[in-house]
C-alpha cells in the first residue's frame, strides 16, 4: 500500500522554510501589535493627559495627529529603505525611535514635550505593516496576499483590544506615566527579536534610470490609482480618529461612563476592529475580489456613523452597536492595498504600497487634527456634548460615503493582469 504523503505547503517565492516564514510573521505582528497600540492609547488616559499637561480637545487632537503625521511622512524614506535594505534593518532600527519616544512621552510635563514623544513613537512605528506587506509581497504567491495581509493586520489589531480595559487597568494600578514605561521596554524587546529572527527576501533589479522622484511620478500619473488614492485618504481616519481620540471622550461625556467602563468600551470597538481585519482579507482572496470588499465594508462604515450621528442621543446600548458596527466594517485598509499592489510593477512594490499607506496614514492624521479643532470650537459654542459627537459622527459618515463613491470609478484590475 503506498505511503501517503502530507499536503505540501503553499510555495514560497523566496526559498524561506515554512518555519522562518513563521517566526518572521510572528516577530513582525509582534512589532505591529505596538504600532496599533500606540496609535489607540491616547482615548484611555485621556482625563490624566488633560489634567497633568493642561491641555483642551485641540490639543489632545494634536498628540494623535502628531503620531499619524510622523507615520505619515515616514512612508517615504520606509519605501526607499524596503526596496534597498530590506525589512529586516528598516524595521529594528527604526522602532528604536519608538522606543525613545515612548519613554519622551511618558516622562512630558508640557504639550510640546508630549508631541515630540509621539512623533517619535509614530517614525518608529511606521515600517511595521509596510515592512510585513512588502516581505508577503516578496516571498507570498499574489492570490494570498490579501488573506495574509487581513491576518496580520487582525493580529496587530491585539495591540488596540490591550490599549482598552487592560491599558486602564494597567494605569488604575501603577500611573499612566509608568504604564507607558514598561510599554517602552517591551518595544525594545520587540525591536531586538525582529532583528535576530527577520530574514530579507531577495531583491529584484531594478530597471534602468529607475529613481524615488520618477517611480513616485509614474506612479501618480496611472488614473486607475487615484480613487484607490481618494479611498485610501479616508479609509482610516473615521474609525482610528473615534478609536484612537473619541470614543472614551464620548462614553464618558455623554453617557457618563468611569475609566473602566469607558475602556470596556473602547474594547468593544476595539474587538469589532478586530473582526473587520480578521475577515476582510479572506473574503476578499476568497471572491478574488478586494475592490468588492472595501466598497461593501466602507460604505456600512459610513451608514452606521451617519446613523450613530443623526440619532444624537440614542440609548446606551445602541451607541455601542452601531459604534462596534462602524469598527467591523471599518478596517479594510489592508484589503485596500492589496487592490493598489495588482497596479505596481515589481521593483517598486514597496515604494507603491508605501505610498497608499502614506496616504492613508496622512488622511487619519488630518482628520484627528481638524476633529480636536472641531470639537473645541463646538464646545466653545456651548454645544451640548451629544450634539458635538453627533456632529462629528455624521461628518465621519458622509467622508466615507463620498469617497466610496468615487471609489467606484476605480477598476478592480489592471488591463495587462
Amino acid at each position: 500500500m503506498p505511503r501517503s504523503t502530507p499536503p505540501a505547503s503553499p510555495p514560497s517565492l523566496s526559498g524561506l522554510s515554512l518555519v522562518r516564514r513563521r517566526l518572521i510573521f510572528f516577530a513582525a505582528a509582534c512589532g505591529y501589535l505596538l504600532s496599533q497600540f500606540y496609535r489607540s492609547f491616547l482615548t484611555v488616559i485621556h482625563d490624566d493627559l488633560v489634567r497633568d499637561l493642561g491641555i483642551g480637545p485641540s490639543e489632545f487632537g494634536a498628540l494623535g495627529s502628531a503620531w499619524f503625521f510622523a507615520f505619515s511622512l515616514s512612508q517615504f524614506p520606509v519605501g526607499i529603505a524596503l526596496d534597498r535594505l530590506g525589512p529586516r534593518r528598516t524595521i529594528a532600527g527604526m522602532m528604536l525611535a519608538a522606543v525613545a519616544g515612548a519613554f519622551l512621552f511618558a516622562t512630558a510635563s508640557s504639550h510640546t514635550v508630549a508631541i515630540a514623544g509621539m512623533a517619535l513613537v509614530g517614525v518608529g512605528c511606521s515600517p511595521l505593516l509596510m515592512g510585513a506587506l512588502y516581505f508577503f509581497a516578496k516571498t507570498e504567491p499574489a492570490a494570498r496576499f490579501a488573506a495574509l495581509g487581513g491576518i496580520f493586520l487582525a493580529c496587530g489589531l491585539i495591540g488596540s483590544l490591550i490599549a482598552a480595559t487592560p491599558l486602564a487597568l494597567l494605569v488604575k494600578a501603577v500611573g499612566w506615566r509608568d504604564a507607558i514605561r514598561i510599554v517602552a521596554l517591551v518595544t525594545l524587546a520587540v525591536a531586538v527579536l525582529n532583528f535576530l529572527v527577520f530574514r530579507d527576501p531577495p531583491q529584484g533589479e531594478n530597471p534602468p534610470g529607475g529613481s524615488l522622484l520618477g517611480d513616485l511620478w509614474a506612479i501618480m500619473r496611472m488614473p486607475a490609482l487615484w480613487p484607490i488614492l481618494i479611498m485610501s485618504f479616508a479609509i482610516s481616519a473615521p474609525v482610528f480618529t473615534e478609536r484612537s481620540l473619541w470614543v472614551g471622550p464620548f462614553f464618558g461625556e455623554v453617557y457618563g461612563l468611569g475609566l473602566i467602563e469607558r475602556g470596556n468600551a473602547v474594547l468593544a470597538l476595539a474587538l469589532a476592529m478586530t473582526g473587520s481585519a480578521i475577515f476582510s482579507g479572506p473574503i476578499a482572496s476568497w471572491i478574488d475580489n478586494p475592490k468588492r470588499v472595501v466598497f461593501v465594508s466602507n460604505l456600512l462604515c459610513g451608514i452606521a456613523f451617519l446613523a450613530l450621528g443623526l440619532l444624537v442621543l440614542p440609548p446606551l446600548w445602541l451607541a455601542i452597536v452601531l459604534m462596534m458596527l462602524a469598527g467591523l466594517f471599518g478596517v479594510s485598509y489592508a484589503v485596500l492595498i492589496a487592490h493598489g499592489r495588482l497596479f505596481f510593477p515589481d521593483h517598486v512594490i514597496g515604494r507603491g504600497i508605501t505610498f497608499i499607506n502614506f496616504v492613508s496614514i496622512g488622511g487619519t492624521g488630518v482628520a484627528q487634527l481638524l476633529s480636536g479643532h472641531a470639537v473645541e470650537a463646538m464646545r466653545k459654542s456651548g454645544m451640548a456634548p451629544a450634539e458635538t459627537y453627533a456632529s462629528l459622527h455624521v461628518a465621519f459618515g458622509v467622508l466615507l460615503l463620498v469617497s466610496v463613491v468615487v471609489y467606484a470609478r476605480a477598476p478592480a484590475k489592471p488591463a495587462w493582469r
